[in-house]
């Protein structure tokens, strides 16, 4: 008996080592809603306010959307979906690096961070389903590509420095902020 269990305890190993135990994969920050991925122990602010103003950097932009090429429907088009290809991938990722920073160490800090990451992701999908409708007009129907572009012009949301200030930093906090390098750029 001893010599059978001997033999069927390395291929029961193998395969004890290869089984995940029921273990689902794990969502990536963007598909799931705000959860704080640092939940060990509170960030001090001055350490909570440079990860949360760097990782809105992406966020950040001066221009609107492009302008129309004259005479150019389709190529208009191209430099719109181009245009909301890096506002998307920016929102996204502002939005993965704010959770990823936690809670604001205020009170309600958790509401106060999950307030902006579900702007940032709305934003992002706001701006994804404008894309989506551009891109499914076809590149030979100047028309409609010229409607659909004023729409997207319409929609677009320009996040300004000061706007992602306003909205990312509590306000108990404005004052440590102003003495934190990667904020500077957000006052």
């Amino acid at each position: 008996m001893r010599r059978v269990l001997l033999a069927l305890l390395p291929p029961l190993l193998l395969a004890l080592a290869g089984c995940s135990y029921g273990a689902e994969p794990a969502d990536t920050p963007s598909s799931r809603p705000f959860a704080p991925e640092n939940t060990s122990a509170p960030a001090s602010p001055e350490t909570w306010l440079s990860q949360v103003c760097t990782g809105l950097a992406p966020a950040r932009t001066t221009t609107g959307p492009p302008d129309s090429i004259a005479g150019q429907p389709a190529a208009s088009k191209q430099l719109m979906l181009a245009y909301l290809d890096g506002r998307i991938a920016g929102l996204g990722r502002a939005a993965d690096q704010v959770n990823a920073a936690g809670p604001a160490p205020v009170d309600d800090g958790q509401s106060a961070t999950a307030t902006v990451v579900d702007l940032l992701r709305k934003q992002a999908a706001t701006l994804s389903e404008e894309r989506a409708a551009l891109a499914a007009v076809p590149d030979n129907d100047p028309a409609t590509i010229a409607n659909q572009l004023q729409q997207v012009r319409a929609n677009a949301v320009t996040t300004t420095a000061s706007t992602l200030r306003d909205l990312a930093v509590p306000a108990a906090l404005l004052d440590e902020a102003s003495r934190v390098p990667a904020c500077e750029g957000l006052r």
